[in-house]
């Protein structure tokens, strides 16, 4: 993989972190929606801190037959994350808001990337976790929202080109307590990934959560450079 084509395949693979209805109900009116909004982001605010199991499926036009796994994920706001996948191929994501590693155990190869210098790629990882934390999620997407039988659906979509390029759509389901149950990424080129959430434990995390240094077996390289 060229230098180049690496921060693409990292940021559609922090997308994971992250259901298309079938038929969509009427948006809710503007005044409704940006109520909804504040009531997100007023329940982010109560809950900083987060941890939960996941599932997801990514479906493909490279893949036969959809691709199934799991894992955990711990989330701070803004931007403090950690990301388990477990099962036959893992891998592992942290970010402490300075840094961001990569791990992927059975190559031993680890990838780390540095934050805070206000390049495309740290645009487009805020514009990912807006997605989440629902703060600033007007400066990156267009938004409307729906009701759900269990709760309500935002369908985000990207605002800037360059976030146009790695991704389409995002569709988020909260239910009744304004918790993330259910996310899907639409790719460009039509991938999707769906990613619901269980066992959704708020309490406060310890900075070691997202933090991470890697094994002295590990080849370390830095995609974008130092």
């Amino acid at each position: 993989m060229s230098p180049l084509s690496r921060p693409c395949s990292f940021l559609l693979l922090l997308l994971l972190v992250l259901v298309i209805p079938s038929a969509r109900a009427a948006d809710l009116p503007p005044a409704e929606t940006a109520q909804l909004l504040a009531k997100l982001q007023e329940h982010r605010t109560k809950f900083p801190a987060l941890t939960a199991d996941f599932t997801e499926e990514k479906t493909s036009h490279l893949l036969e037959k959809p691709l199934v796994s799991s894992g955990t994920i711990a989330f701070q706001i803004p931007n403090n994350f950690r990301r388990e996948l477990k099962g036959n191929n893992p891998s592992l994501m942290v970010s402490n808001g300075q840094k961001l590693w990569t791990y992927y155990p059975n190559f031993k190869e680890a990838e780390v990337y540095s934050l805070g210098q206000r390049s495309f790629f740290d645009q487009a990882i805020e514009a990912l976790t807006a997605g989440l934390n629902f703060h600033n999620v007007a400066e990156y997407y267009r938004y409307t929202a729906t009701r759900d039988p269990a709760g309500y659906r935002l369908v985000l979509t990207p605002r800037s080109g360059s976030l146009k390029r790695i991704l389409k759509e995002i569709t988020v389901t909260v239910d009744e307590t304004y918790k993330i149950s259910k996310t899907v990424a639409i790719l460009p080129k039509g991938d999707q990934i769906v990613t619901t959430y269980r066992n959704q434990r708020p309490a406060p995390l310890p900075a070691s959560t997202f933090e991470f240094t890697p094994p002295a077996d590990a080849h370390v390289s830095t995609p974008l450079g130092k």
